[in-house]
């Protein structure tokens, strides 16, 4: 499971080291790919063939749309199903985390905060058929940075940066103030690559600059940037990152069975116990319920607001 807005212009692209990894998978078993994104025509058909896998393998973050998807079609079942944590979100309490058989975590930083959980593994990699050093003697850019102009990857500390400047991401999500700002300071501003080409530029650039907050991504620019042989600065104050500055840079085939493996054992019995699972389902609607009560009266302000705007205009 996964959400990408066919209007994205990383729809249809967005390959990196878990597609290659699933490509491995769907080798020794039948793998279905559900785009549950809202703005999808197809969404709600999407969402209603969840609870039909014999494995389900969420990848989001803990509050993004796949996960609400998976925990709407999955309340009350007792269905095999993984979390593929995609993203920096401190988890919730372990009774929420238990509704998910298996944790997958990216970093060696993230896991110290799942260790609770009764079954969390590392998976994480690159496809090393793509992202690998070309060892070209001459580079063109100075500094590539890669991401979607967003306020969490803090586009605006390019413009410290010195030299050929090159910033790669998904325009569809409009920034038009720091893409100006970007452009002006000299700096080539293109749209989302597919996955070749996006190495191909790795490999033409000294280095990759990630200054995202922590919980802004990064992880992949980190480590394909460093198996294209770039050098690789990132922010001080994230710890997450660092941490995948010295490790290994896993494969994508190793990817693949760690992810195999943890599926595997899940179909095998190493399963969080039903009445634990359906507990934590419980605790994580009612969470959601707790929040909705929370925002209600602002929402009615707001709703309030914009109705007396419309007498008045009227």
């Amino acid at each position: 499971m996964h959400a990408v807005p066919h209007s994205s212009s990383a729809y249809g692209i967005a390959e990196d080291g878990f597609t290659a990894a699933m490509e491995i998978v769907a080798k020794r078993c039948d793998v279905r790919w559900l785009n549950i994104h809202p703005y999808n025509d197809d969404a709600a058909a999407q969402a209603a063939a969840i609870p039909d896998a014999d494995f389900v393998l969420v990848r989001s973050d803990w509050l993004w749309l796949p996960t609400q998807a998976a925990d709407k079609a999955l309340h009350g079942l007792d269905v095999p199903v993984g979390l593929l944590i995609a993203g920096s979100t401190p988890p919730p309490p372990l009774v929420q985390m238990k509704r998910f058989d298996v944790l997958f975590h990216e970093t060696p930083w993230y896991a110290e905060h799942v260790r609770e959980h009764p079954y969390a593994v590392q998976a994480f990699g690159v496809d090393t058929r793509v992202m690998r050093d070309l060892r070209r003697p001459e580079r063109t850019y100075d500094w590539v940075m890669v991401g979607r102009l967003a306020g969490f990857k803090r586009p605006e500390r390019f413009l410290q940066k010195t030299g050929r400047r090159l910033a790669i991401g998904d325009l569809s999500v409009p920034r038009p103030d720091i893409e100006q700002a970007l452009r002006d300071d000299g700096v080539e501003v293109r749209d989302q690559q597919t996955h070749a080409d996006l190495a191909a530029l790795y490999n033409d650039a000294h280095g990759v600059f990630v200054p995202c907050e922590l919980q802004g991504g990064g992880e992949r620019a980190v480590l394909e940037g460093r198996a294209c042989g770039c050098a690789i600065e990132i922010a001080d104050d994230n710890p997450k990152l660092a941490s995948l500055l010295d490790c290994p840079i896993w494969s994508h085939e190793e990817y693949a069975e760690e992810l195999w493996t943890a599926i595997g054992a899940v179909l095998g019995g190493r399963r969080v116990p039903r009445a634990e699972k359906l507990r934590g389902q419980r605790a994580r609607r009612t969470a959601v319920l707790l929040d909705k009560a929370r925002r209600a009266p602002s929402t009615v302000v707001i709703r309030g607001r914009d109705a007396l705007a419309r007498r008045r205009s009227g």
